[in-house]
């Protein structure tokens, strides 16, 4: 996010060799769309983006950037804030999620622009507020796009987080042993599985000043025992020769079992840090 996580449609990235998931940006525009409004539609997401709208606090006339903007909705958000003499600008380098969000946002002054996290496209020091939501997940340098962020910030500008932590990952009832083999093999194949706790030491390191904190539990509902990536993670993870066919369809069967009594369990801690550059 936002260079998004899609939790459905696992892969085998060649470049690894083992499992991945799939990226919003290689789904088609139509499924892309749909999936981050599913996400975004989650409570632990909801909760995070408006804390961290009320921790960037954009002020009339200032210039508000989301990197990663995906449909726009938070750019949306931005453009009521910084009214007509501001800016709000997503960066999205889908060309397809970017028509989207123009789509979307028919009426708003808002703005969106082609661009990497790596190298934004705008001058040092020329931005006010900055958010980004579940991007550094897919980012092999995390450290390189924090800084990269603190580049473009003004001194005194905003800077806020979110990112998912996937090794806090919790799924029930499953077999230990296999259930920790699978997590194993796909944290080993994820880009920054761990990003959600490395949020605070990347804008300390970045020479941010830390203005808050905070978390929130994404739990899925009963029907993810059945769709999404728990219902797929077994199928990669036999097929890559992780866990065996036995094992694969008992643990399927064993969610199945649990969610149709009401007992399926799977959650994920979402972290967000804000911050603020010195002037």
């Amino acid at each position: 996010m936002a260079e998004t996580q899609v939790p459905d449609e696992p892969a085998v990235d060649p470049r690894r060799g083992n499992f991945r998931l799939k990226h919003v940006g290689e789904q088609n525009i139509e499924r892309q769309a749909f999936i981050l409004d599913e996400m975004a539609a989650r409570p632990a997401v909801r909760t995070l983006k408006a804390w961290v709208l009320a921790q960037v606090d954009p002020a009339a006339g200032e210039t508000a950037v989301d990197v990663g903007s995906g449909t726009g909705e938070d750019v949306v958000a931005f453009a009521e804030l910084v009214g007509p003499n501001g800016r709000a600008v997503g960066v999205e380098p889908s060309p397809g999620l970017r028509a989207e969000a123009v789509r979307r946002s028919n009426g708003v002054r808002a703005e969106y622009v082609d661009g990497h996290a790596e190298e934004l496209p705008f001058d040092d020091e020329s931005v006010d507020v900055l958010r980004s939501e579940r991007v550094l997940q897919h980012v092999d340098n995390p450290t390189v796009v924090v800084r990269e962020m603190a580049r473009v910030l003004r001194p005194g500008g905003r800077i806020a987080l979110i990112d998912t932590d996937w090794g806090t990952a919790i799924i029930h009832p499953a077999d230990p042993d296999v259930r920790q083999r699978m997590i194993d093999y796909f944290l080993g194949g994820s880009a920054n599985p761990f990003s959600g706790r490395q949020l605070r030491g990347l804008l300390a390191d970045a020479g941010l000043e830390i203005t808050g904190e905070t978390a929130a539990t994404w739990i899925e509902p009963q029907e993810g025992a059945r769709q999404g990536f728990v219902s797929m993670m077994h199928l990669t993870s036999a097929e890559a020769g992780v866990i065996t066919p036995a094992e694969a369809d008992a643990f399927a069967q064993g969610l199945a079992a649990a969610a149709d009594r009401g007992a399926f369990h799977l959650s994920l801690t979402m972290y967000s840090v804000s911050a603020r550059k010195p002037v």
